[in-house]
C-alpha cells in the first residue's frame, strides 16, 4: 500500500480535472511532474487514478502520450480503456493489451459485460467484436464469444465465421 503524500493528491485532483475537462496537454504537464519526482509505485497510482476521469473521446490520446510512463497492468480499470475502445469504434495496441492483460488477470465478469455493452453498439467493426470474442475464449466464455463471432459473421467477417464453423466442427465429434 501507497502512503500517498498531500501534494500528490492535490496534482492529482488538478490533472483530474484538466483532463475530464479536455485541457489534455496542461493534465499531461502534471503528469510528467509527478513522473519525475515520485516512486514508480506512486506515479502508477496517479496515473491509473487519473485514466478514470478521461473522457473516451481522448482516452488513446492520452494513453499515446503517457504510455510510456506507467505499467498498465498495475491498473484496475482496463474496462474502460476497451469501453473507450467500443464507444470510438477503435481498436489499437492500447485496447489490444488492455483486452490481454483482462485475461492475464482472468476478469472473465469484466470480459463478459464489455460483450453485452460491445454487442449494443450497432456501429461496432467487426475486428472488434473477434478481439473481444478471442479474450473470451482465452478465459473460457465460450457461449459470450461464440455470440460476438456470430455477430461479425453476420456482418460478413470471415475470421469470424471460420471460428464459429471450427467450434461447431469440435463440438459435433
Amino acid at each position: 500500500m501507497i502512503l500517498v503524500k498531500s501534494d500528490l493528491i492535490r496534482k492529482l485532483m488538478d490533472a483530474k480535472k484538466f483532463f475530464s475537462q479536455g485541457y489534455i496537454d496542461e493534465g499531461v504537464k502534471i503528469i510528467s511532474e509527478v513522473v519525475k519526482s515520485s516512486s514508480k509505485e506512486e506515479y502508477n497510482w496517479f496515473i491509473c487514478n487519473v485514466l478514470d476521469v478521461v473522457k473516451c473521446k481522448y482516452m488513446f490520446e492520452v494513453l499515446d502520450k503517457i504510455g510510456s510512463y506507467f505499467d498498465l497492468s498495475r491498473c484496475q480499470n482496463l474496462g474502460n480503456i476497451v469501453e473507450c475502445g467500443i464507444e470510438n469504434n477503435v481498436l489499437n495496441n492500447h485496447v489490444t493489451l488492455a483486452l490481454d492483460l483482462l485475461v492475464a488477470q482472468n476478469k472473465r465478469d469484466k470480459l463478459e459485460e464489455l460483450s453485452k455493452i460491445a454487442l449494443k453498439n450497432s456501429e461496432i467493426k467487426t475486428e472488434l467484436l473477434v478481439a473481444i470474442a478471442n479474450s473470451l475464449k482465452r478465459v473460457g466464455a465460450e457461449r459470450d464469444a461464440s455470440a460476438l463471432l456470430i455477430e461479425a459473421c453476420k456482418r460478413g467477417d470471415k475470421e469470424a465465421c471460420n471460428s464459429i464453423n471450427a467450434v461447431t466442427a469440435r463440438s459435433v465429434m
